[in-house]
């Protein structure tokens, strides 16, 4: 077994723990069915609390980078019951994408980080649409909130929430991208949704806990 596999199989029990200790609230938008088809797709910053948002897609796959980094991450969406793809989301990446294509034949969901696997950040790439438009699969954001994080110093920022602090999972509404429509047109709207849901899981944390604790004191005074 390789360094970098060991290492994510120590992470993936670091995940385990924190993510138990979480107080979560779960938002799924009334038009998700767990046991449809999507393509799911986050910012490569929110792997966390998405990997525990699509914990209700029972058959799942995952786009993963062939480098070290993602050998690592493999091991983590391998126990969250991920079938792990190995390779880009480049449209031009023929191997990766005949994969993807195969699993979508035998009704799996995949999961992509659109800005991944190097970045920049919030910059995503057109793999994800070109899949959904190629399928006839819709899109769907998971997407989160944690009360307290902390906050990588890797490109892409990534949240960590700490043990035992309060988050939203968010599952969007599906959308479905015209074929016609241009990979870059599609683009820009798959990356609105993504800030329009990370918006909303917030709008949803500040519902169920600081109103909630703001009307509380409220009523001991």
């Amino acid at each position: 077994m390789n360094k970098h596999k060991i290492l994510g199989k120590i992470g993936y029990t670091i995940f385990k723990i924190i993510s138990f200790s979480l107080k979560k609230t779960r938002y799924t938008s009334n038009k998700f069915n767990n046991n449809d088809q999507y393509i799911v797709v986050f910012w490569h910053r929110k792997i966390f609390l998405s990997a525990n948002t699509t914990r209700i897609i029972s058959h799942k796959a995952a786009l993963v980078s062939p480098s070290k980094d993602g050998e690592m991450l493999a091991e983590l969406l391998i126990g969250e019951g991920n079938k792990v793809i190995r390779g880009s989301s480049n449209r031009d990446n023929i191997k990766s994408l005949k994969e993807i294509l195969r699993l979508i034949k035998l009704k799996y969901s995949i999961g992509i980080a659109i800005d991944g696997p190097k970045g920049p950040i919030f910059d995503p790439k057109g793999g994800a649409v070109y899949i959904a438009q190629k399928s006839g699969l819709p899109i769907v954001v998971a997407t989160g909130y944690a009360s307290k994080k902390w906050i990588l110093k890797t490109w892409d920022r990534m949240e960590i929430p700490k043990p035992f602090s309060k988050v939203v999972l968010y599952t969007g509404d599906p959308f479905y991208i015209p074929k016609d429509m241009s990979i870059e047109e599609a683009t820009v709207i798959v990356k609105e949704k993504l800030h329009e849901n990370a918006v909303e899981a917030y709008e949803e944390y500040k519902k169920k806990y600081l109103i909630k604790k703001w009307i509380k004191r409220k009523g001991r005074r």
